[in-house]
């Protein structure tokens, strides 16, 4: 490279350089900018909103409708109506400042003449031409990455809502003014004043988060604590374009006092810390603790995982009725109809989420997935007894026609916003779809579905339906956000899931085969554990070898073939053994534990990784990592599942 060559490269860099700085103005950052801008955003921002109040008459209409089962005191509580809603996203965003405010921070031509009048005058010696092409390559990569976007600067934890002195103020007179799309879309939130308009146009629920416009989001996010993150301020603050005066953020506060908390109602609640890990309070869910889990072959009610989308429903059991139909016909039973005229099966089936061991697709290289950080306890085995979902189809002469049978549950955030999914009619009409009542021998329990639920074995849990209140048999799949835009494996590639053509994307349906290691385990969350510290047991110190157990299953009935362990990242493998039912062939629902006795002299002293993976009867097998089933839902994780011990060096050197 000549040194004219060098000279222009410096040259460009430098006045580059220049430029961002001075556009950068006060900022910390030479692309990070705290400044009043028009905000333009291309979010995928997921929504749910809800139901928080009725007023008496109108809540009765809807009770009329939609003949959900709410105990008469709930209804004669709720006294008027208030919707927000609530965002859940990890996208990028851009920020594009107006003519007038960029302008404000070019740097002025003198600025620009002294700087290469400097760099001209200069005796370009070795040092300066090699220091000029990596501060080239440096500057001119930053360049070349962030000059598109100017990202404002902000500290979730502390600024969401906070008052910005340099934004303009906005009443929510003026904020109630913005519900449509010719003048577009605000809400507020503390001291903040937020343009959605482009959620509403780029995402496929876009359309919900209408009836909250205009309003502000405190009422919503005092329910649904689950979006109370710093990645959920992050997202909102992105859209942030003004204030609220001086007192409107207080009033607004005010009004969060008289909302009615529909999760109050939610079951009481026992012996959590013990048992779980907990996701999120509102709504609750939690998973099972790793050594809870291998420590029976069924697993305890007050021990399975818990996933709720929305608050527990009341269900008064004398008014209850199961709604079945076609598009021609409808059918009611009673629950104790069900439970009298058709008759009863118990299946043992595990139930696994869809998401679990999500937290560990999280990666540098890929980036973060979305939803409920679960570790591997969003699982369950047990004994599930009902009646077959085919005998009550047939009953009614509805098993001859339609695709897709659709299943709608009694948690609602709306009338028309309820939980719901579907399954092909082939499976619904095969032999172990069940209308579940019992779990265990007992009473379904309310956070398990009570009074009743679906269990379609061998599939993903959310096609599990709980608090099942109506069956449609349809040539549609569910028209369910749950079914539509949540529970599919986007493509790796996809970092930004509005420009997905969800319809085309198949709905999750059969799970795939997977294992976990549960033991050694710590009480600690074990999303947080990179050194687990063991001390073996009694029983392993007088064997002389270190205890490891698991779980493993598949979907679509196949059951496990075997389970392997490596000490050496996959160059020795070991035969565990295995425990399972006798289960007749491609109905193979429970799952199967298995066991492992590592010898203390195979053990190195240092910290060393274990790892399993398990086989079906069809050979599939599990990945070694999640680079190519990475997913930005976070769903399907089925690679390989490692663990790193410490054992306590006494036990290793100690003459046995």
């Amino acid at each position: 490279m000549s040194t004219e060559q060098v000279l222009v490269m410096a040259t460009v860099v430098l006045l580059g350089m220049t430029w961002m700085f001075n556009v950068a103005g006060n900022a910390t950052s030479p692309w990070m900018v705290e400044s009043p801008m028009n905000y333009t955003h291309f979010k995928n921002v997921s929504l749910n909103h809800t139901l928080l109040q009725q007023s008496k008459e109108k809540w009765q209409k809807i009770y009329d409708a939609t003949k959900w089962t709410i105990i008469s005191d709930e209804i004669r509580s709720i006294k008027q109506s208030k919707n927000s809603a609530i965002f859940n996203s990890d996208e990028t965003w851009q920020l594009a400042s107006t003519t007038n405010e960029r302008s404000s921070y070019t740097p002025s031509v003198n600025k620009m003449r002294s700087r290469l009048t400097f760099i001209f005058r200069q005796k370009l010696k070795p040092q300066i031409i090699t220091a000029s092409l990596t501060s080239g390559l440096i500057a001119g990569y930053l360049f070349s990455k962030y000059k598109p976007i100017i990202h404002a600067e902000t500290n979730t934890s502390v600024n969401v809502g906070k008052r910005i002195p340099t934004l303009p103020t906005y009443s929510m007179i003026e904020v109630a003014k913005h519900t449509t799309r010719e003048k577009g879309y605000w809400i507020a939130y503390k001291d903040g004043v937020y343009d959605i308009s482009s959620y509403i146009e780029n995402h496929p629920g876009g359309k919900l988060v209408l009836t909250s416009a205009g309003k502000a989001l405190e009422s919503c996010w005092k329910i649904f604590t689950i979006h109370n993150m710093d990645h959920v301020y992050e997202i909102l603050e992105e859209y942030r374009i003004g204030n609220l005066p001086q007192g409107e953020r207080e009033a607004n506060e005010k009004d969060v006092e008289k909302l009615i908390d529909l999760f109050q109602y939610d079951p009481e609640r026992v012996n959590l810390q013990e048992n779980f890990f907990i996701r999120s309070q509102k709504p609750f869910n939690a998973e099972t603790k790793p050594s809870i889990l291998v420590s029976s072959f069924l697993t305890p009610v007050e021990k399975f995982y818990v996933r709720n989308h929305m608050h527990v429903p009341f269900v008064s059991i004398n008014e209850y009725k199961l709604e079945i139909s076609n598009e021609k016909s409808t059918y009611t039973l009673s629950y104790d109809d069900l439970r009298e005229k058709y008759q009863s099966y118990t299946i043992t089936s595990a139930l696994q989420c869809a998401g679990n061991r999500r937290n560990a697709m999280n990666n540098e290289q890929q980036g973060s997935v979305r939803g409920s950080p679960w570790y591997i306890g969003a699982i369950g085995n047990a004994r599930w007894t009902g009646v077959k979902l085919r005998d009550v189809l047939e009953s009614f002469g509805l098993d001859k026609e339609g695709e897709y049978v659709q299943f709608f549950g009694l948690d609602c955030e709306t009338p028309k916003r309820c939980y719901g999914a579907s399954i092909p009619l082939e499976k619904a009409l095969s032999d172990d779809v069940l209308i579940v009542y019992e779990m265990n021998n007992e009473l379904l329990t309310r956070d398990h579905g009570y009074p009743l639920r679906i269990l379609v074995p061998g599939t993903i849990g959310a096609r599990s339906v709980k608090w099942l209140n109506r069956i449609i048999v349809s040539d549609k799949e569910a028209d369910s956000h749950w079914q539509k835009f949540d529970y599919k494996v986007l493509p790796l590639s996809t970092k930004q899931p509005q420009k997905i053509d969800f319809d085309n994307t198949p709905a999750l349906q059969e799970a795939n085969v997977n294992s976990a290691i549960c033991y050694p385990a710590s009480n600690e969350d074990g999303n947080k554990i990179k050194v687990l510290s063991v001390q073996p047991n009694d029983e392993d110190i007088k064997n002389k070898k270190l205890t490891i157990k698991g779980y493993a299953l598949s979907g679509g009935g196949r059951q496990i073939q075997n389970v392997q362990i490596s000490l050496d990242h996959g160059k020795t493998w070991y035969q565990t053994e295995l425990e399972q039912l006798a289960q007749p062939y491609m109905r193979a629902w429970a799952w199967t534990l298995w066991t492992y006795h590592i010898p203390f002299n195979d053990i190195p002293s240092q910290p060393f990784d274990i790892v399993c993976r398990a086989m079906d009867t069809h050979c599939n097998c599990q990945p070694d990592t999640t680079i190519g089933i990475w997913n930005i839902l976070g769903v399907m994780n089925n690679a390989w599942h490692k663990i790193t011990l410490q054992i306590d060096e006494k036990f290793l050197t100690k003459d046995q």
